[in-house]
């Protein structure tokens, strides 16, 4: 071969590969957002009776819980239930579910996780009288009093008065006027309560598919005092992996007052486009082949490495669009149930009652738990969030976080193919921790506890790092010393 032709082939060749390698600029002089409130997860009351019976939660079954969510660190929890299931005769009883709730709070008070508590809303409003039932809904109110001042758990921030208002299955259906009646009525009773400087409300909590409810939030901003703004999404994958997603959340973020933040209150991710077909028809046959899955709400691919990239996107996203913190739905399969007592919502890390109903093997924990708690831990309250620049291929994305000089660095590649990824920046990580989730690439403890992939690395944006990403994975450089 002549030497111009072997040239030539090189060149060819050296196109070839920087044609698909995909470049990350992590620009850190460049600030989206501070004041971060934190990541974790929807944490109720248990339902435990599952039409077979009562059961009850074990303290050993808790604190396996606890120390699951030890390496998790989430910031920011929501924690719902029903004010009427603890009334007696009319009257209040907060004793009721109290042995569930102080083991929520205990553990989010210890640790200093902001609580979003509320009320699912079921019995406070007759939508088609268009009436609503005060005395509950100051029931409501005097509930989250006792639990603040008597009990002490100050970790309650917000409250959430009504679950998704603007859907038809909501006791409002849809009726802005009431639910905005129903809410002004509960804060006039946190303010008799003289509540308003230990909590403040968080809404609208809208149910959003599309930037089409948005007008609701700019009424809800006019008429009531919102401490927080929220909204619920449950997208469809391509809606997320196409970067649609991001898109419509920032009309959210768009429309919040200045000087206020909004949060993901709910986030789960749901099969409903049709380019997502082939993913629903697989989900609905995972759930008929499971006897305690609910066909009718459940998410049966938290079994698989996909799901945590997806939701790992989904969190990227709604981070880089200016949000200052994302709830997963959901903690536990054991929570909820759907058509039947014992349908069960899947949508958990985990089912911690599995060794006693559901099948021993339900208490494992699911993969996506992992890249979940990967940015929850590495995404501490207070920290502020970087823009990031990916250049190539869009199934690559990215995120940058820094509190205190401290730094985590996220890359994900959402395809399930190989990705060759130069990460590049104003960055110099002297010695940080590298952990791989990606099927295969977990490096757990017996106690299945996440471990660093690699200790003890040097990171150095400034010169360029190339990696290889495996497909559906996520990769966390941090020098956190946690």
């Amino acid at each position: 071969m002549k030497k111009s032709s072997f040239i030539l082939s090189l060149m060819l060749l050296w196109s070839s590969f920087a044609a698909s390698q995909t470049i990350v600029e992590y620009a850190m002089d460049h600030i989206i957002s501070n004041n971060y409130i934190g990541n974790g997860a929807q944490w109720d009351p248990y339902q435990l009776d599952y039409g077979h019976g009562k059961m009850q939660m074990t303290e050993a079954e808790w604190q396996k819980i606890y120390k699951r969510l030890d390496f998790m660190r989430p910031q920011l929890m929501r924690v719902v239930h029903n004010t009427t299931e603890l009334m007696t005769t009319g009257k209040l009883d907060p004793s009721g579910n109290i042995d569930q709730v102080t083991h929520i709070l205990d553990y989010c008070q210890k640790n200093n996780i902001t609580v979003i508590f509320g009320d699912w809303g079921w019995g406070l409003a007759d939508a088609k009288a268009n009436t609503y039932d005060k005395k509950k809904i100051e029931m409501a109110a005097d509930y989250v009093t006792f639990l603040v001042k008597e009990k002490g758990y100050s970790c309650i921030k917000y409250y959430n008065m009504i679950n998704e208002p603007n859907g038809f299955w909501s006791t409002t259906e849809g009726n802005y006027d009431l639910w905005r009646n129903i809410t002004l009525c509960f804060y006039n009773r946190l303010k008799k309560n003289r509540m308003l400087n230990h909590i403040t409300l968080v809404g609208a909590d809208l149910a959003i598919w599309t930037p089409a409810e948005v007008d609701w939030q700019k009424k809800a901003s006019k008429d009531i005092n919102l401490g927080l703004y929220d909204i619920h999404t449950y997208p469809s994958k391509v809606t997320v992996n196409s970067g649609q997603y991001g898109k419509i959340c920032k009309a959210y973020k768009d429309a919040v007052p200045q000087g206020k933040q909004i949060v993901m209150g709910e986030i789960g991710l749901k099969f409903v486009e049709p380019t997502d077909s082939l993913y629903q028809q697989e989900n609905l046959r995972r759930a008929a082949a499971l006897p305690y899955a609910s066909m009718d709400d459940s998410q049966m691919f938290i079994f698989d490495y996909m799901y945590g990239t997806d939701m790992a996107d989904v969190l990227m996203q709604t981070a880089n669009v200016g949000y200052a913190g994302c709830v997963a739905w959901m903690l536990d399969d054991a929570m909820h149930s759907a058509e039947a007592p014992d349908k069960l919502k899947m949508w958990g890390f985990w089912n911690i009652l599995g060794d006693e109903f559901f099948g021993s093997e339900q208490e494992n924990i699911r993969p996506w738990y992992y890249a979940w708690s990967l940015l929850c831990r590495y995404m501490p309250q207070g920290c502020s969030i970087y823009e990031t620049k990916v250049k190539g291929n869009p199934n690559i994305k990215a995120l940058a976080v820094k509190k205190d000089g401290k730094t985590m660095l996220a890359v994900l590649n959402v395809s399930k193919r190989p990705q060759k990824v130069t990460l590049q920046g104003k960055a110099n990580l002297a010695s940080c921790k590298q952990y791989i989730y990606a099927e295969g690439r977990l490096k757990t403890s017996e106690e299945k506890i996440l471990e660093p992939n690699n200790p003890h690395l040097h990171l150095n944006l400034v010169k360029g790092e190339n990696i290889d990403m495996p497909g559906e994975a996520l990769y966390i450089y941090t020098d956190f010393d946690f």
